[in-house]
């Protein structure tokens, strides 16, 4: 008896685990092709050769025709494919361009021609069917959708309010990316943490919140996806709203890729009307200006590259993109500070003693340690050195306090940078008896 080695026993386990994964993906990860072949008065057709071929990648699958002229090719990767049907004493039929949609089932009839079967029929798939065979209801968002329409931060998560049923909520961001952004918007009145996102068939959802997703994906890196939102089967069993399958792209037999950029500018966009209201308040009062002049800062540089090609003829293929962003987005801040003489102790000059409040409305304020001027209770002959060096840490005013800036003397728009960089790479390979 032979000893079957460490390495082997675990090669064995990860060959099945791979496989029960993929199995347990199903159709979150590609798609089914159902035919059904027939003579010319309609009567179905037996035992006819069915050959089904990627025209990406020349994936080939063979098939034959059932006692009632079905036949169903599962697990399909998403693109288009030709279907090529023989049968005795039928003419060779050629179905061009059969659209295989993620998480979607496609259907064919073909109806096959009387003559030899030297001779040839050549048609082209009709694109606009009806689904019959499940009752799913979703919508299919391809790849030119996804890089052609306007989407703010270049999100493919705006897509999703597109579709019927779909309500956003008020902090539904998709200006982010990553934790910073979320999927905050219900399906058909369910809550919006049971949504589920799949990547490639994997859980991208943030299992911390379910309100967030841990991967955008670039919108040149994806093939498809498609939004289920009522009635979909028992292998999306993770969630009770929509639930968004993402195929990505693969690469195939001819090289192709693509570059984009997409950019803002706060040069050519419009003040905040309060913003702006609120200046023109401020210089009617004090006739000065707030310093950011009514609009944050916002500097936005999206860069994305993607390419695809083989790396062994119908065999194995690769695809690689790249998103590169630098944003520097600001943000208005306003707060009451010291003042140069409440930093060395000295408040007489900013509290109104009728009133009883300070320059920014506030009641009469403590004195920090220090020794006190016998002439003036309002001011310290001998400020505190840790008091100071607190006070040292605050900006100095910048406007006058008034009720046009709710009586705070520090107005300024902060600008934070927002940067990020995202990488996919892929690799496909078609395994068949004919080795590598």
């Amino acid at each position: 008896m032979k000893r079957i080695s460490a390495a082997a026993l675990f090669l064995l386990f990860a060959v099945v685990f791979a496989t029960s994964t993929l199995f347990a993906q199903g159709t979150a990860t590609s798609g089914i092709l159902r035919g059904t072949v027939t003579d010319p008065n309609g009567a179905v057709v037996p035992g006819a050769k069915v050959t089904v071929t990627n025209q990406a990648t020349a994936l080939s699958r063979q098939l034959t025709s059932s006692s009632v002229g079905t036949y169903t090719a599962n697990d399909l990767p998403p693109g288009a494919y030709n279907i090529t049907i023989d049968a005795g004493g039928f003419k060779q039929a050629v179905v061009k361009n059969v659209i295989v949609n993620v998480s979607s089932v496609t259907e064919q009839t073909t109806k096959l021609q009387l003559g030899a079967a030297t001779e040839l029929v050549t048609v082209e798939a009709n694109t606009v069917g009806v689904q019959t065979t499940s009752a799913a209801i979703g919508e299919v968002v391809d790849a030119e959708q996804a890089t052609q329409l306007p989407l703010n931060g270049s999100n493919f998560v705006e897509l999703t309010q597109l579709q019927p049923g779909v309500s956003r909520t008020n902090n539904l961001s998709t200006t982010n990316k990553g934790l910073l952004a979320g999927v905050d918007f219900s399906v058909n009145g369910n809550p919006t943490t049971n949504n589920l996102f799949l990547i490639d068939g994997a859980n991208n959802n943030d299992v911390g919140s379910n309100r967030t997703i841990l991967i955008y994906p670039s919108v040149d890196a994806i093939s498809e996806f498609k939004m289920l939102r009522n009635s979909y089967g028992p292998e999306y069993g993770q969630a009770s709203g929509a639930v968004i399958s993402i195929s990505t792209k693969s690469g195939g037999n001819a090289f192709h890729g693509s570059v984009d950029y997409f950019g803002r500018n706060d040069a050519v966009s419009a003040e905040d009307p309060f913003a702006k209201a609120q200046d023109v308040a401020l210089f009617a009062a004090t006739g000065k200006h707030f310093p950011h002049n009514g609009k944050d800062e916002l500097r936005r540089n999206d860069l994305i590259w993607s390419l695809g090609g083989p790396i062994k003829k119908d065999r194995l293929f690769f695809f690689a993109s790249e998103e590169f962003n630098r944003e520097i987005r600001g943000f208005t801040r306003q707060s009451c500070v010291p003042t140069a003489a409440e930093r060395s102790g000295d408040f007489s000059q900013d509290f109104n003693t009728a009133s009883g409040t300070d320059q920014c409305g506030a009641a009469k304020p403590t004195l920090f340690p220090g020794t006190a001027d016998p002439t003036n209770p309002l001011k310290i002959a001998s400020p505190s050195p840790a008091a100071l060096a607190i006070l040292s840490q605050f900006p100095l005013p910048n406007v006058p306090a008034s009720a046009a800036t709710n009586f705070n003397n520090w107005v300024l728009s902060t600008p934070s940078p927002l940067n990020y960089r995202e990488e996919n790479f892929r690799v496909d390979f078609n395994v068949t008896n004919k080795g590598f």
